[in-house]
């Protein structure tokens, strides 16, 4: 479908899915939330303050599994991917090197 000729209705699933999270959970970390008409299907999750207690609360409430840490030059990143009620949804967590290091640490310390 061309971006173009998409309408707000295609985006309409991770827009409510948004909107039940904010009527569940309102106490929920703020983020960052991306929605694009590319790909109108998916919600993308962000939390930039590296504090990953914020990224991890996200992660154990939407039921995703293990994130996958990203460094590239001088960002550091975790990022995980799954289906929330029918809807792909990405959640990222950046910070520095060593707070990604830190949680990476404190996950693999709790899975063992």
């Amino acid at each position: 479908m061309n971006a173009s000729s998409q309408t707000l209705q295609s985006q309409g699933s991770p827009i409510l899915l948004l909107a039940h999270l904010l009527t569940a959970h309102p106490d929920l970390p703020a983020a960052t939330y991306h929605v694009d008409n590319i790909v109108p299907d998916h919600l993308y999750i962000s939390l930039h303050d590296g504090d990953f207690g914020r990224f991890e609360e996200w992660r154990l409430l939407l039921g995703l599994g293990v994130p996958v840490t990203h460094i590239f030059g001088e960002s550091t990143w975790v990022d995980v991917e799954g289906v929330v009620q029918d809807v792909p949804v990405r959640l990222t967590g950046h910070g520095t090197a060593a707070e990604v290091a830190a949680y990476v640490a404190s996950n693999t310390a709790v899975a063992a």
